[in-house]
């Protein structure tokens, strides 16, 4: 009996080390799947099972240490960067050759915000005389290209795919129907309330793989929040970069103003 009950604390020991080293889980994860594993155990036990071959069948019964880890990291601490890269099963070729993917087709999404808030100088425009354009506008530079990389990412259908694309058209249509002028109330007002209902598409295409689900939707509410809070953290860390650059080149007599403010700036900000 004590041989077993060694062995069975032996075979703990080695399954809560491999669950240790999955990223995806914070410690009282691993510790709540352990105690979910014990009770499991103890049941097969109480049975007439042998301990060792308890232990077999309910880590069996839990099923894949991937899809567990996931729906952990997902259910206990989701955080924007897991929603975006976690991939899974981080050990095999299969799940490598995905998130190599995901990270590309990310990194494409990003390089086309960057450049659409450019397009419109191929047609004389510019930020210091077309503020009338470019404010209302600001929002269709860069959520189309979030919304892509996400329904791609959760799989959408052809049919939501096409709603998202309609959705997006008709917020260019609303903000380019009529030409406003610079002082205009209506460029203040689209300016602030269309990003917002641009937002709203966006989460359509967060929730494309579950859209009758409320945890999927309350996912998209903490995505919102924890979006905000990486992208203001980003952009303080950005502009400290911006000041030391912008102060090295000036030591050697380089003045980089029109670089940082027609592409570095616009450009990292859309990405």
């Amino acid at each position: 009996m004590t041989d077993g009950q060694d062995e069975l604390k032996a075979q703990f020991a080695q399954w809560r080390h491999y669950v240790q080293r999955r990223r995806e889980l914070r410690q009282s994860d691993a510790e709540e799947l352990e105690d979910h594993l014990r009770g499991s155990v103890d049941e097969l036990v109480a049975v007439g099972l042998r301990a060792d071959e308890a232990f077999l069948v309910a880590v069996k019964r839990m099923g894949s240490l991937d899809d567990l880890s996931r729906e952990f990291a997902r259910e206990h601490s989701e955080r924007l960067w897991k929603q975006l890269v976690l991939t899974g099963e981080t050990d095999s070729p299969v799940a490598d050759t995905r998130s190599r993917r995901d990270l590309l087709t990310m990194a494409i999404c990003a390089t086309g915000a960057a450049a659409s808030i450019k397009v419109p100088e191929l047609f004389g425009m510019s930020f210091e005389e077309d503020g009338a354009f470019y404010r209302p506008n600001v929002g269709l530079f860069a959520l189309p290209w979030l919304a892509a990389f996400l329904a791609w990412r959760r799989h959408a259908t052809k049919a939501l795919i096409g709603v998202l694309l309609a959705l997006f058209a008709l917020g260019a249509v609303a903000a380019n129907a009529y030409p406003l002028t610079d002082d205009s109330q209506s460029v203040v007002l689209t300016s602030i309330h269309l990003p917002i209902a641009l937002w709203f598409v966006v989460g359509l295409a967060y929730v494309a793989d579950d859209l009758r689900s409320p945890r999927r939707r309350m996912d998209f509410i903490r995505f919102t929040g924890e979006w905000f809070v990486y992208y203001v953290l980003i952009a303080l860390g950005g502009g400290v970069l911006i000041a030391f650059m912008f102060g090295t080149f000036e030591a050697i007599g380089i003045t980089p103003e029109d670089f940082i403010t027609q592409w570095l700036l616009p450009c990292g900000a859309a990405a």
